[in-house]
């Protein structure tokens, strides 16, 4: 293990705020991290920094999970089983698996972060989600301060949520993710990533290509967090009764997805709608091709983010009485 004091996490959060932690501590094991919870209970928990908004100040000790390893078994002609570490970065996952020829995870590619995140959060793109091939994820109980094994149907996978996001946030540290993969139909009945595999001349695309264009689909509308600092999606698209949608479609042209008895409507939409897309304040501003994205144009706070994601979320209920929930969590004090 590795203690740091007044440790700089500017670069440890793809906003690129800048945060210091009063004690920085990294793990490797599972051992070492039951060892820091037991000596630090109340020990923030922090990843690859990908869905954060920090402060400037995070009091007493952060602990960075750096379990690694990906263990891969077949379990029939076509499916795995995948073990795999909570410190893996989720992009290197994906893109391991496809050079091992296995399917599943093509339209979650160049998605930032730890693969500890990814079922926090519940990932999600261009069609697929993470939750359904999810078999199980292990974790440290920090209520019982033991290992514990938590079934897929014990995680309450939803929409960009799970239990460790929203039901038990401060009570599971994910050490292990153990996903079913490689059985999957090739996913492409996304409009951009099918628009993109046409124009690539995939009239049968295979999971490599299905990555491809998902990851052309992602550099065209997403900005770099290595050369521009963001977190990706700011805000969850609503979703919404058909009651609602239909009230909305008075006021807004947009269009309605059926998600599990609801309608999924685009965040992106009512936001560019309202006049927000490429607006800018100080060092904040909402990036010019996807309205859904907020970056540090240079020196901003974690102040400065939140501020101008309140002053969305007020200005798009006020017009369309639709309230916009945040995808990033808060961590710090300012």
């Amino acid at each position: 293990m590795r203690r740091v004091s007044n440790a700089c996490l500017t670069r440890a959060n793809s906003f690129g705020l800048e945060s210091t932690a009063e004690e920085l501590l990294e793990v490797s094991s599972v051992e070492e991290l039951l060892e820091s919870l037991e000596r630090w209970p109340s020990a923030t928990i922090l990843g690859e920094g990908s869905n954060v908004v920090l402060h400037r100040h995070l009091p007493g000790l952060v602990i960075r999970v750096r379990i690694r390893g990906i263990l891969v078994k077949r379990v029939d002609e076509s499916a795995y089983r995948i073990r795999v570490g909570a410190g893996e970065r989720w992009n290197e996952l994906v893109r391991s698996l496809l050079g091992r020829g296995i399917r599943g995870l093509e339209n979650l590619s160049l998605i930032p972060g730890s693969v500890g995140a990814a079922p926090y959060q519940n990932i999600g793109a261009y069609g697929r989600e993470l939750g359904p091939m999810v078999e199980s994820v292990e974790v440290v109980d920090r209520v019982e301060m033991t290992t514990r094994t938590l079934p897929a149907a014990e995680c309450e996978f939803r929409y960009r949520d799970s239990v460790f996001k929203s039901g038990s946030p401060k009570r599971y540290v994910i050490t292990y993710v153990n996903i079913r993969t490689g059985d999957q139909a090739v996913e492409t009945g996304y409009p951009d990533i099918d628009t993109e595999l046409r124009k690539l001349g995939c009239d049968r695309p295979n999971p490599i290509q299905v990555a491809s264009a998902v990851i052309r689909v992602r550099r065209r509308k997403l900005p770099d967090p290595r050369l521009i600092g963001n977190v990706g999606s700011f805000f969850k698209n609503p979703l919404l009764s058909s009651k609602d949608f239909e009230l909305l479609r008075g006021k807004c042209e947009i269009q309605g997805f059926e998600e599990r008895g609801l309608v999924k409507v685009s965040a992106a939409r009512l936001i560019e709608a309202s006049g927000w897309k490429g607006f800018r304040d100080g060092a904040v501003a909402v990036w010019h091709r996807q309205p859904l994205v907020l970056i540090n144009t240079g020196g901003a706070t974690a102040t400065n983010v939140l501020g101008l994601a309140d002053r969305i979320v007020d200005d798009v209920h006020r017009r369309y009485g639709v309230a916009l929930d945040r995808e990033p969590i808060e961590i710090g004090r300012p």
